[in-house]
């Protein structure tokens, strides 16, 4: 099952047919500003497409006892999540939720993973006016950098200003990195390469009234000595810290990641790379066991329009939807 949306009904068709056959069904329509938004199906369970009601059809029709029997929708829900990655205790438990004793008649299977997830994760968007500094933390590769271009942008089309700061406290070029994402606001970038320089920038950019988001040099959870100095540096700098972490991975790897991050005080985090990661339950899952609430959601690579505001109906649109299809309807979200 996909989600696609497109200038007309005819273009949003010519699309279906075009990825997922002629054995396509088209189950809804409806327009949305710009065009319409289709989803449609198809029962050929291969493709990497998640799993849909034949599998759970199939539990319905087999033994006639267990959950899965007395309520198809909560074995949708389950096997959807663990098609993600989802630790099979969180997708049970999203499952139960969501569908178990607390559905509505009539609720779709996206319907029901919002409501689990309503009631079990925490969403907590960062607003485009910042109230305070923000230090951007994660493993090396999961977009620090371009996640902090993007905060900075979201900033300007709000009508209000945040310094992007590179610390380039490693010497890898990171004032670089951050103006061939921000070419427009290349003047506004601080690059320090130096702690006692990086304190100074903070406190001159503070008495003129200036938030900051910082892009710190990658930390590798499992290293100790990378997270002595990660906490030593919260300390000092008074910032807040954001965790930006990418859908991919180990499940097992983002779990154990996500807890050594939580226990250094990170409460919040950006989930990213949402656009080429396939099953995201495992990030999904390790976050909320974590306790780190869901700040972003980077549906796209672009700067522009490339993070929209957590909550549990896009989790959902994520975990039900297949990619390419997933986040069309999510792309451009303020």
């Amino acid at each position: 099952m996909k989600m696609f949306a497109a200038e007309s009904l005819e273009a949003a068709k010519a699309m279906i047919f075009a990825e997922m056959g002629a054995d396509a069904v088209i189950l809804s329509e409806r327009e949305i500003e710009g065009g319409v938004e289709v989803r449609a199906a198809t029962d050929k369970l291969g493709g990497g497409v998640v799993p849909s009601e034949p599998l759970f059809l199939r539990e319905a029709r087999g033994a006639g006892h267990g959950r899965g029997s007395e309520n198809p929708l909560y074995s949708r829900v389950r096997d959807a999540l663990l098609w993600h990655g989802a630790p099979k205790r969180f997708a049970e438990r999203v499952a139960h939720e969501g569908a178990g004793q607390n559905a509505i008649p009539g609720d779709s299977p996206e319907e029901s993973i919002a409501a689990g997830l309503e009631r079990i994760v925490t969403c907590d968007p960062i607003a485009a006016r910042m109230e305070k500094d923000i230090i951007l933390i994660g493993p090396p590769g999961h977009g620090r950098t371009a996640t902090a271009a993007k905060l900075t942008r979201r900033a300007a089309v709000a009508r209000t200003a945040i310094l992007p700061v590179a610390a380039d406290l490693d010497g890898t070029a990171g004032g670089a990195q951050l103006a061939a994402y921000l070419e427009q606001e290349r003047g506004q970038i601080r690059t320090a390469t130096t702690p006692d320089a990086l304190f100074d920038m903070l406190r001159a950019a503070r008495d003129a009234g200036h938030r900051c988001v910082i892009d710190l040099p990658s930390i590798n959870p499992f290293d100790q000595d990378d997270m002595d100095s990660l906490q030593d540096l919260i300390q000092v700098v008074r910032a807040e810290p954001v965790l930006v972490m990418s859908a991919e991975g180990h499940p097992e790897d983002q779990a154990d990641a996500a807890r050594i991050f939580a226990r250094a005080g990170i409460r919040r985090a950006i989930l990213t790379k949402l656009d080429i990661a396939r099953r995201r339950g495992g990030a999904i899952s390790a976050l909320s066991s974590a306790g780190i609430a869901f700040s972003h959601l980077a549906v796209t690579p672009f700067i522009g329009g490339g993070l929209v505001p957590a909550a549990p109906s896009r989790l959902a649109a994520l975990l039900m939807e297949d990619a390419p299809g997933d986040v069309i309807a999510l792309k451009g979200a303020a």
